[in-house]
């Protein structure tokens, strides 16, 4: 037996299914958002246990005088890595990790808006502290993470 509704039902019943797709895409939405908030926090969490791990990379730390001093003493083999010339080359942000020496992942400013990600290597006080160009990441920007590479 057929049913006849009548225009307000009719409208009734596509407002209802309407809002009831509308709850669904919101609830998978949000639980988008709770997997990726969960995943970053997972992330953080790693990070965190990474830089407490004997010679895990330490948290991020503003640059100082004698980051930009390596910087300066190795700009040229990084210019050298990537074939390019650099008009700045300015320290920003860096992690260290302690090894058979000393590795320092460093943000550095390139250029307005422009930023690398720089490895070097410092050796130990008995190998005569020299400092060797390891990688160089390009195309970064100021809120890429620094991590190992």
């Amino acid at each position: 037996m057929a049913r006849k509704f009548s225009a307000l039902q009719s409208a009734a019943v596509i407002v209802f299914l309407s809002l009831s797709l509308s709850l669904r895409v919101s609830q998978s939405v949000s639980i988008k958002l709770s997997e990726f908030q969960i995943k970053s926090d997972l992330e953080a969490v790693r990070l965190k246990r990474m830089s407490q791990l004997v010679g895990g990379p330490s948290g991020v730390k503003e640059a100082d005088a004698e980051i930009q001093d390596i910087l300066d003493k190795t700009k040229a083999g990084f210019e050298d890595e990537a074939g390019v010339k650099f008009d700045e080359f300015t320290a920003i942000s860096y992690r260290s990790q302690v090894v058979a020496g000393t590795n320092y992942f460093i943000k550095v400013k390139v250029g307005t808006d422009k930023y690398v990600h720089v490895k070097v290597f410092k050796f130990l006080p008995h190998a005569g502290e020299t400092l060797e160009v390891k990688n160089i990441q390009l195309n970064k920007s100021l809120e890429d993470d620094i991590s190992n590479f």
